[in-house]
C-alpha cells in the first residue's frame, strides 16, 4: 500500500506485510482476468482477510479508479473488521489523493469516476487535528463494509460506520451536514458502494446465503468471490469445503454464467487437495458452480508469509524473506508409541462396525497426544488434580478410560479382531506405565538439556501450548536422571521456559542461547523458517506423526516457485526426515487445525478456567458470537473493547459491571493461552505467582511478605513498630487524607496470627481502602509491582461480597493487564511484551449476542 499508515497510538508508522501484497496483487488480477485461483500462505497466515481488500482498492485509486474494489468475502466471522479498526490511513497523504483524482471538471487522471467521494474524502481536510497533527481515520470507517449474519433478514446500509470516529470533528457544520445527507448515504448503499468489502457470516445458513446473495442480484455485481479456507476459518467449522460449495451453488443461482471470479486464500497445501476433491464430488451430483470451478483448474500460487495473525507489522520491521542457512537437527523420539498406533489403525481399517472405529480412533488420537507429552503420566495426574480441573474433564487424559472402551469391543461376540486387539490393549498398559516417570520426547529432552548446558552454555526450551511449558517445567523440578544424581536445580539457572508466542514476542531482543522446540505449531514452524536469530544448531523434538506432518507439508511447499528462497532452510529440515509410507495421508490431514498437531490441553479447560458462577443465583448468561455461553454475577467486573478508547492507556479496553453489560458489547473474555503467558510475564517480572495453588498461595505469600519487611521496622514489640509504621503512613497520607488508627496498623502488621489456620479461616488482614494500602505498603517497603498484585489478587478478591467471584486467577490478571492504574505493572514488563499481551487480548474478544437473566429479574433499559 502507497498511502502510510498508522497504529492506534499514531505514532507508529506501520507497513502492509508483503504476503499481504501478494494476495491482494493476485485479486485483482482475478477480478481483470476472470480467471479463478489459489494462493498458499506459508507458513505463517493472517487473521482475516480484510486488509486483502483494501490494499487492491488502494492500488486502484493510485491508478485513478475511484469505484475501488467490490469484494465478496466467505466464510467470514463478525470481527472480520478488526484489522482495519486498528490500520489508520495518514489522513495528509489521503486528501493530497483526493484532489489529484477531484472531479470538478472532467480529469483525466480518473479512469473510474466517483464524484460522491470527492466531499468524502475531502471532509478530512476540515478535520480539527490535535496538537500532534495525529488524527488519521482507519481504513473501516473509509471503506463501505456490509455483514450478512445468520438469521439473515436484509443488508443494512453502513453510512453512519463510515467516518464514524473523526467526523465529530470537523470544523465546518454546514460541511458535516452536507457529509452526512448526500456523500455518506449514497456510499452506504449496498448497490453501488464503492470500495465495498461483502462479508457473510460462516454461521449463516444456506438459505441466509441464498437470500443475502439475492439482494445483490440488483446492485453492482461483486469483482471478485474471495474464499477464506485458512486455520483461522476451519477451525470452528468442520464443515468448510461443503458450506464453501453450498455458497458457490448459491452464487451461481444468482449470476449464473457472470459469477464473479475466485480467489481462495489457503495456510496448508492439503486444503486446496481437500477441496478439490469435495467439488468432484459435488459436480458428480451435478452442481453446476463446482463443476464450473473445477474447469478453472484453481491454479496454486504460493506466497511467503512473515506473519502469524497480523497483516500490518511496524514499518521499521524487515521482513526476512531470504534467511540464512541455520543448522537444525531433528529427534523422532516416540517409535513404540507409533508402533501401537499403528497396530490399532490396522484394526480399525479391517472393522466394518462404526460403532467401534470411533473409539478405536480416539484411543489412536489420545497414544498420539501422550506421546508428544514433555513430562510424566504422573506430573499430568497431579497437576489436573491441583488445577481443580472436574474429574469430567480430568478423565480425558487418562488411558484407562480408553483402555475401557477398547474392552468393551474386544468383549462384543460379533467383533472378529480380539486377539489383535488384546495386544494394543496390553501395549497401551504398557506405555501408561512406562510413561509414569517421563514420556520417550521428556528424556530426550533431558538429555539435550543436559548436553547443551555445559560451561557456561544456555538453552531455552520453546513449547506450543502454555500447559505444555507448565507442565515439563513441573517434571524437571524433580528430575533427578543426570549423571551422578545430580538433579535439575544444578541446570536450571541455564535453562529457560518459553512458549512460541512468547518467543516471538522477543523478536526485538534476542538472546544467546541454543533454541530447543518441543514440537511445532504455526508460531515455531515460522520462526524456525523464517527468524534470522534462530540458534546454529537448533534442535527440534517431534514425534513420528509430527515429522511424517511436516514431510508432506514441505513436500508440496518445495515444488512451488514462490518459496524457492527459503531452500537453504527447508533443505536442512527436508534431509532429516524420513519416508512414512505406512502412513495415510489422508486420515493424517483430517487430524485438527494445527500445523502440527500435538497434545492440546487447552481443548476442554477454557470452561473451566473461566470457572462460571452456575452456583449464583442472580447470575447472568453472556451468549457470546463463539457459541459459548459464560454465567457472571450482576456486580463481577468485566472488560468491554470500544475502538473509540485506543488512544487510552488501555488500548481500547475498560470495565464495567456485569450489569452494565448490553447486547453487541465486545466482551474480553480471557483464554487458557492467555492467561498463562500474562503469568509468565508477571512472574518474568518479580511478581511472586503462585498458579496451582492459587489464591491460598497468594494468601500466605501475601503474610510471609509483611511478616519478613515488618521485622525490619525500628521497634523491639510489634507495637512499637505499628507506632513508627503509623507516623510513617500519616505522613504519606499528607494533610487531605485520613489516616488509621494506630491500632488498626498494628493488626495489620499481625499477619503471624493466621499461621497455620485454614484457607477459608486466614484473611488478608490488609487495610479495606486503595488508599491506605498503598500508603502501608509503601511505607513497609513493598516494592510498586507486588503491591499491585497484592491489592487485586489478595486484598479484593478474599474480601466481603467478592470471596468467592474472586478466586478466579483469569479475572485478577485481566485486572492487572487492562486497569488503567495498572501501568505500574506494565513499566515492569519489556514494551514488546505489553505489546504482545494486549493484541492477544484482542484476540479474546468476543460479541455479546444476547443476555439470559434469572426468572423474574427485569433489564432496566
Amino acid at each position: 500500500m502507497t498511502l502510510p499508515l498508522w497504529a492506534d497510538d499514531a505514532t507508529t508508522s506501520l507497513k502492509v506485510a508483503s504476503s499481504v501484497e501478494a494476495v491482494a496483487s493476485q485479486l485483482l488480477r482475478s477480478a481483470q482476468t476472470k480467471v479463478s485461483g489459489v494462493v498458499l500462505l506459508w507458513p505463517g497466515s493472517f487473521r482475516s482477510l480484510g486488509m486483502v481488500h483494501a490494499v487492491a482498492c488502494a492500488s486502484r485509486w493510485n491508478q485513478g479508479d475511484k469505484q475501488g474494489m467490490r469484494t465478496l468475502a466467505y466464510p467470514a466471522k463478525a470481527n472480520f473488521l478488526q484489522a482495519l479498526n486498528h490500520a489508520h490511513i495518514d489522513r495528509l497523504a489521503l486528501v493530497q489523493l483526493a484532489q489529484n483524482l477531484l472531479e470538478v471538471e472532467p480529469n483525466p487522471v480518473v479512469t473510474g469516476s466517483c464524484r460522491d467521494k470527492d466531499p468524502f474524502w475531502l471532509a478530512l481536510n476540515s478535520v480539527r487535528a490535535d496538537e500532534s497533527g495525529a488524527i488519521h481515520p482507519t481504513l473501516a470507517e473509509l471503506l463501505p463494509h456490509f455483514f450478512a449474519d445468520k438469521d439473515f433478514q436484509s443488508w443494512k446500509a453502513c453510512d453512519g460506520d463510515l467516518l464514524r470516529y473523526v467526523k465529530a470533528r470537523i470544523a465546518d457544520v454546514d460541511h458535516r451536514r452536507a457529509l452526512n445527507d448526500l456523500s455518506l448515504r449514497t456510499l452506504g448503499d449496498i448497490n453501488n458502494a464503492p470500495d465495498a468489502l461483502l462479508a457473510v457470516s460462516w454461521k449463516a445458513s444456506e438459505q441466509d446465503i441464498r437470500q443475502c446473495l439475492k439482494g445483490l442480484r440488483n446492485g453492482r455485481q461483486p469483482d471478485a468471490l474471495l474464499l477464506d479456507a485458512t486455520r483461522a476459518l476451519r477451525k470452528d467449522n468442520p464443515s468448510w469445503k461443503a458450506n464453501i460449495v453450498k455458497f458457490l451453488d448459491c452464487a451461481w443461482e444468482v449470476w449464473r454464467e457472470r459469477i464473479p471470479p475466485v480467489l481462495m486464500v489457503i495456510d496448508e497445501p492439503h486444503v486446496r487437495t481437500q477441496f478439490l476433491q469435495e467439488l468432484e464430488k459435488r459436480a458428480k451430483k451435478h452442481s453446476p458452480a463446482a463443476a464450473w470451478l473445477l474447469r478453472s483448474g484453481l491454479h496454486m500460487r504460493g506466497a511467503i508469509c512473515t506473519v502469524n495473525g497480523d497483516s500490518l507489522m511496524p514499518a521499521s520491521r524487515p521482513e526476512p524473506l531470504n534467511p540464512e542457512p541455520r543448522q537444525i537437527v531433528i529427534n523422532v523420539a516416540d517409535t513404540e508409541a507409533a508402533n501401537v498406533i499403528e497396530m490399532l489403525t490396522r484394526v480399525r481399517r479391517d472393522v466394518t462396525n462404526p460403532a467401534w472405529g470411533e473409539p478405536m480412533g480416539e484411543a489412536a488420537g489420545y497414544l498420539a497426544r501422550l506421546a508428544a507429552l514433555p513430562s510424566s503420566t504422573r506430573v499430568l495426574v497431579n497437576w489436573l488434580g491441583e488445577a481443580d480441573v472436574p474429574m469430567a474433564i480430568r478423565q480425558n487424559y487418562a488411558w484407562p478410560v480408553y483402555k475401557s472402551k477398547l474392552e468393551v469391543i474386544r468383549n462384543d461376540p460379533a467383533f472378529g479382531e480380539r486377539a489383535r486387539l488384546e495386544r494394543v490393549i496390553a501395549k497401551g498398559d504398557e506405555m501408561w506405565r512406562n510413561y509414569e516417570n517421563g514420556t520417550p520426547l521428556a528424556r530426550v529432552l533431558a538429555e539435550l538439556i543436559e548436553q547443551r548446558t555445559r560451561g557456561t552454555e544456555k538453552c531455552c526450551l520453546v513449547f506450543t501450548k502454555p500447559t505444555a511449558r507448565r507442565l515439563a517445567e513441573r517434571y524437571f523440578e524433580t528430575y533427578d536422571g543426570y549423571p551422578e544424581g545430580a538433579g535439575f536445580e544444578v541446570l536450571g539457572d541455564s535453562v529457560r521456559f518459553v512458549v512460541s508466542r512468547g518467543l516471538e514476542s522477543e523478536v526485538d531482543a534476542p538472546r544467546k542461547e541454543t533454541l530447543i522446540f518441543v514440537g511445532l505449531d504455526e508460531v515455531s514452524l515460522r520462526m524456525l523458517i523464517l527468524e534470522p536469530r534462530i540458534s546454529s544448531p537448533a534442535y527440534v523434538l517431534l514425534t513420528r506423526r509430527n515429522a511424517a506432518y511436516l514431510k508432506a507439508t514441505m513436500k508440496a511447499i518445495r515444488a512451488l516457485p514462490g518459496f524457492a528462497s527459503l531452500s537453504n532452510r527447508l533443505d536442512a529440515l527436508w534431509q532429516q526426515l524420513p519416508e512414512f509410507p505406512d502412513i495415510d495421508e489422508y486420515t493424517l490431514f483430517k487430524r485438527g487445525d494445527f500445523v502440527l498437531p500435538t497434545f492440546s490441553f487447552e481443548q476442554g479447560l477454557t470452561s473451566v478456567v473461566n470457572e462460571h458462577e452456575e452456583h449464583d443465583p442472580n447470575a447472568w448468561e453472556l451468549v457470546l458470537d463463539s457459541g459459548a455461553c459464560v454465567k457472571r454475577s450482576p456486580a463481577a467486573r468485566a472488560y468491554i473493547y470500544d475502538p473509540a478508547l485506543a488512544h487510552t492507556s488501555t488500548r481500547g479496553f475498560k470495565g464495567v459491571d456485569v450489569s452494565e453489560l448490553q447486547e453487541g458489547d465486545r466482551l474480553f473474555v480471557m483464554s487458557l493461552e492467555l492467561r498463562e503467558l500474562t503469568e509468565a510475564a508477571l512472574k518474568e517480572a518479580g511478581v511472586p505467582i503462585s498458579h496451582d495453588r492459587r489464591f491460598e498461595e497468594d494468601l500466605r505469600r501475601y503474610h510471609r511478605t509483611v511478616s519478613d519487611l515488618a521485622t525490619q521496622i525500628p521497634g523491639a514489640t510489634l507495637s512499637l513498630r505499628a507506632t513508627h509504621l503509623h507516623e510513617a503512613i500519616t505522613h504519606a497520607l499528607g494533610p487531605k487524607g485520613a489516616p488509621p488508627a494506630e491500632g488498626t496498623v498494628r493488626a495489620w502488621l499481625d499477619v503471624d496470627r493466621y499461621a497455620g489456620r485454614s484457607f477459608d479461616d486466614a484473611k488478608p488482614g490488609a487495610p479495606r481502602t486503595e488508599a491506605h494500602f498503598k500508603a502501608f505498603a509503601k511505607t513497609l517497603g513493598m516494592t510498586d509491582i507486588h503491591a499491585v498484585y497484592f491489592w487485586k489478587a489478595v486484598i479484593q478478591p478474599l474480601r466481603g461480597v467478592r470471596r468467592a467471584d474472586g478466586r478466579r486467577v483469569s479475572d485478577v490478571y485481566a485486572e492487572m493487564l487492562l486497569e488503567p492504574e495498572s501501568t505500574v505493572v506494565h513499566r515492569r514488563l519489556r514494551p514488546e511484551v505489553v505489546k504482545m499481551l494486549f493484541e492477544r487480548a484482542k484476540e479474546n474478544i468476543h460479541t455479546i449476542e444476547a443476555i439470559r437473566k434469572p426468572q423474574g429479574e427485569v433489564k432496566n433499559e
